[in-house]
């Protein structure tokens, strides 16, 4: 069954709770709430998903170091992200962001490590999880596109003197 957007609204007191206005956050729990609200947003906004190598190919951003973070530190999240292998259609991906939500995204949890200071690094952190450039058969370089145009990224800055 498809999961609706609509759906993760009855999450919105938390995620005011405990979204930080930038970046990760300062706690466990202000990360768990960024990492799976980028996982859904990123979804049902741009139907991405966390791992592309099996069943379904996302569009094209890189979303696994989420789910990688939380497999590493939060326990039983794993049962719920490794369902990514079997996940055939988008509708048992949305099932599967909804138990994501339904588990993690509760006051009773969060209130059991907001005073917990974070852990890691929910934007770089390697796993099992990884996003694969189909088009390129390598794994995806965000900067790879910006480097092709502009060059290297070595390259040093020219300042001649003009102001404009």
């Amino acid at each position: 069954m498809k999961v609706e957007w609509n759906y993760f609204d009855k999450f919105g007191d938390v995620i005011d709770r405990y979204l930080p206005n930038r970046g990760q956050g300062s706690t466990k729990a202000t990360q768990v709430v960024t990492a799976i609200n980028k996982i859904i947003y990123k979804f049902y906004n741009d139907g991405d998903v966390f791992d592309n190598q099996y069943y379904l190919e996302g569009f094209g951003n890189d979303l696994s170091s989420y789910a990688n973070w939380l497999k590493k530190y939060i326990p039983g999240s794993d049962k719920i992200l490794d369902r990514i292998y079997t996940c055939r259609t988008e509708d048992a991906y949305s099932e599967l962001l909804a138990d994501l939500a339904d588990t993690f995204l509760t006051s009773e949890f969060l209130d059991t490590i907001s005073h917990t200071l974070s852990v890691g690094d929910i934007y770089e952190c390697s796993g099992p999880f990884e996003f694969v450039d189909k088009n390129l058969g390598e794994e995806y370089d965000e900067f790879s596109e910006y480097e092709d145009a502009y060059g290297d990224e070595d390259d040093e800055y020219y300042d001649d003197g003009d102001d404009y």
